[in-house]
């Protein structure tokens, strides 16, 4: 940026914009790769087992990751070791999140599933006040509300009968374990010395979290590790899930919440819906319909006006 400056008159994006607006714009931004990430585990599912999907995922996302680190930062690779013991409690709940999620839809429907993960808005003021004493705003939890309603609307319950069963209950699992992964995230994107690595090593022990899984899997079940018939667009899907929603999407998170509170990144964290029903439409050819919109609209105004309220001046010092 420095070099084209002088001719062009640009500022760097830090003196343009201020570190909450540059962290609200990061989350965003990973909330459409999330987003996307729906589309593309629909795509790998069709010649990968969910066992062995998430295994590679993991595992290039963390080898992937650490190249980079090494080649283009190898004073910070050195200098970060100590990043890995503060990542294991956000990567042993990243690890179960996405694989009680992804285990329980052999049970449920997606839909029911990503309703009953979206709890987690409801769920992290509560568990942040009663575990870990973390003092919350009563604005967020009135928002957070607003936004899991505006959730049904976009899922459209109101027209399904809604029963619960195994999958459920998994799902159920996984949202609470994603509540303690946005509290954890939150507790250590400050005490990092890179938050780059940390997404690596939370990576890694979200790799290890899935191993037993997977090897069970393959022990039951006679899967092979890498499926003998892989289709183009099934390692598009992975490609997508592993460098873009594990190592940048997850990097991005951690940037951001150094900034953000805990409930103002789940607000954004869910406009992830909104961006998968956009990527499926454009993608899978779903549609929404007009009640799904208004869902999308509340979702929206929820996260902007927790954006607003939590604003710096707004934040105590």
């Amino acid at each position: 940026m420095d070099l084209i400056r002088p001719a062009c008159g640009l500022k760097p994006l830090t003196k343009r914009f201020s570190p909450y607006q540059i962290a609200v714009a990061q989350l965003i931004f990973a909330g459409s790769i999330w987003g996307i990430s729906f589309t593309c585990v629909r795509w790998a599912l069709a010649d990968f087992s969910s066992s062995n999907l998430i295994f590679w995922r993991f595992a290039i996302a963390f080898i992937v990751g650490e190249l980079l680190q090494f080649i283009f930062k190898p004073e910070t690779y050195k200098n970060s070791w100590s990043d890995l013991k503060i990542a294991l409690w956000a990567g042993i709940a990243l690890g179960l999140s996405i694989l009680l999620q992804t285990h329980g839809l052999h049970f449920t429907t997606a839909t029911k599933s990503s309703f009953i993960t979206s709890l987690y808005v409801v769920m992290l003021p509560l568990v942040a006040g009663i575990i870990f004493r973390q003092r919350i705003k009563s604005d967020h939890i009135v928002l957070g509300l607003i936004a899991f309603a505006g959730m049904a609307l976009l899922l459209d319950l109101h027209k399904a009968e809604f029963t619960f069963n195994f999958g459920d209950l998994l799902t159920l699992g996984c949202a609470l374990a994603s509540t303690f992964h946005i509290i954890f995230i939150g507790s250590a994107a400050n005490r990092v010395k890179s938050g780059f690595r940390f997404n690596n090593f939370q990576t890694m022990w979200s790799l290890i979290v899935i191993m037993p899984f997977l090897i069970y899997e393959m022990n039951t079940k006679g899967i092979l590790l890498w499926p003998a018939s892989v289709q183009p667009k099934s390692l598009l899907g992975l490609f997508i899930l592993a460098a873009f929603s594990s190592i940048l999407a997850f990097y991005l998170q951690i940037k951001a919440q150094k900034v953000l509170s805990n409930t103002t990144s789940s607000l954004l964290c869910l406009l992830e819906a909104p961006y998968a029903f956009i990527f499926a439409a454009i993608l899978l050819d779903e549609k929404l319909n007009a009640v799904q919109l208004r869902g999308v609209l509340i979702i929206l105004a929820s996260s902007v006006a927790s954006v607003y309220i939590d604003r710096p001046k707004n934040r105590e010092s």
